[in-house]
């Protein structure tokens, strides 16, 4: 039930490495929203690991209000969706979105500056694209759950 569709061509290792990968990224969301919304002491102990630059970006968002308010709470649901495995594409779709939205502005856009393409954020993002691309939650997720009823009858 769990193990996602038996018609899936990729390997069961393959299918486990993209299983832990989402995982790792969903409890990176997860906490980088939780930090965000109610624990800055964690968010400075987290921020020296890994993504910082989001914890700065979060911690200094000059966009709109609501997007001021949303980002924490997006990030907290998506962990928690990419964790669950719950519209793993959707929620790995509109995380790269807000990877990329944070990341983007900062580039200079020029080609003797290439060492500003080496940062985790861009990872991470990229990562997020193979979650979508390679439909993570239906393996070891609850998108396998909910798909039972959608695919197609397998001739016998």
């Amino acid at each position: 039930m769990f193990g996602g569709s038996s018609h899936t061509k990729l390997p069961h290792a393959l299918r486990f490495t993209i299983f832990l990968l989402r995982i790792v990224i969903g409890l990176t969301f997860f906490y980088l929203g939780y930090a965000s919304l109610w624990d800055l002491h964690l968010g400075l102990i987290l921020q020296s690991r890994s993504v910082a630059g989001l914890y700065l970006w979060l911690a200094h968002l000059s966009s709109p209000a609501w997007l001021v308010q949303a980002a924490p709470w997006a990030f907290l649901v998506i962990g928690a969706c990419l964790i669950l495995g719950l519209f793993t594409r959707f929620a790995a779709l509109v995380g790269a979105v807000l990877v990329l939205y944070g990341y983007l502005p900062g580039l200079t856009y020029t080609f003797t500056n290439v060492v500003q393409f080496i940062n985790d954020e861009l990872i991470v993002a990229i990562c997020l694209l193979v979650l979508v691309a390679a439909k993570a939650g239906n393996y070891l997720g609850l998108d396998a759950v909910l798909h039972i009823g959608f695919r197609k009858k397998e001739k016998v």
